[in-house]
């Protein structure tokens, strides 16, 4: 009876074994086939004067190029303003090049038409080399992550420089086209050496923080904001005018005002002063108008600091 019992017992064992492990098998050949429709595809630049960029592809269609209305915006000047095109055809991605003057390779080969993408292709731009990569959910929270740490400085929650310009360079690229204004503001803090040297750079770092965390929330929506370095910050607002650029200005001066400065039971009253211009009246190039800016910003210091200076040709 127990040699039975024993020979019983097997057999239900190994039935129940083949059935879990079917139905395991089944599962997860269905979830890598899911997994694998939900990869979407990423373009990386490896080389050039861009390198670190990525986009990630959302649409049916991604296009590489010089010009505001790219996808993926390059600098590089051999690149043609629409330059190649990546489609999603359902079963793969193409790549196409739109009739560039310096032509699109894919893994050193140039592309006649079209060319069908694989998962870490190099599709090469004039000077510059792009990753092609197929990403799954981790592979983007991963990304996402990096990116973070790369543009975003972590004191504050603004962006940091180097994407700053970058995304600068396509709002006057876009107000170019449109004909429209872009302001400028260039902010620095006032008496931060007197709190570094009264309570020590913590307290200094701690109203770094907290400036930049006001900045980035009084901003309009489409602005962005990035510090600049040290206690400096900049703003970009597009489609604002001198006056409207200056009425952010005098909003983010008076949140300085107000805001409660409190670290350790201690009260620090810092103060702000910004400096204000606009593209196309002051100036039509991105270092320009930063530098227009910058120097209402040293105009409001001389003035007595703490204050909002309007650039003055």
């Amino acid at each position: 009876m127990g040699k039975r019992r024993s020979k019983t017992g097997s057999t239900d064992e190994v039935a129940r074994t083949l059935q879990v492990g079917d139905g395991e098998s089944l599962r997860s050949r269905a979830l890598a086939a899911a997994e694998e429709r939900k990869r979407r595809p990423m373009c990386v630049v490896i080389l050039g004067d861009d390198v670190g960029e990525r986009q990630r592809m959302t649409e049916s269609s991604f296009v590489i190029g010089r010009g505001g209305r790219a996808d993926l915006v390059l600098q590089d000047p051999r690149v043609s303003s629409r330059h190649c095109r990546i489609e999603d055809r359902g079963d793969g991605f193409a790549l196409i090049d739109l009739g560039s003057t310096n032509g699109t390779s894919v893994n050193g080969a140039i592309v006649d038409g079209e060319r069908i993408l694989e998962s870490n292709d190099r599709i090469e731009v004039g000077d510059t080399v792009i990753r092609f990569e197929l990403q799954d959910a981790l592979d983007v929270a991963y990304d996402d992550a990096m990116q973070r740490l790369i543009h975003i400085d972590d004191l504050t929650g603004l962006y940091q420089r180097r994407r700053f310009d970058k995304e600068l360079e396509e709002l006057l690229g876009r107000a170019r086209n449109k004909n429209a204004p872009l302001g400028m503001l260039v902010l620095d803090l006032d008496g931060l050496k007197s709190i570094n040297d009264t309570h020590g750079h913590l307290f200094g770092a701690y109203v770094i923080a907290e400036t930049g965390k006001l900045i980035g929330r009084v901003r309009p929506p489409e602005a962005i904001a990035a510090r600049f370095g040290g206690d400096e910050y900049v703003v970009a607002c597009p489609d604002h005018d001198l006056a409207q650029t200056t009425a952010v200005a005098e909003r983010i001066h008076a949140a300085v005002a107000e805001h409660v400065y409190v670290r350790e039971g201690v009260h620090l009253g810092p103060g702000i002063s910004i400096g204000v211009a606009c593209f196309p009246e002051h100036a039509k190039e991105r270092v320009t108008l930063f530098s227009c800016a910058d120097r209402a910003l040293y105009a409001a210091k001389r003035a007595g600091r703490n204050r909002v200076s309007v650039y003055e040709p």
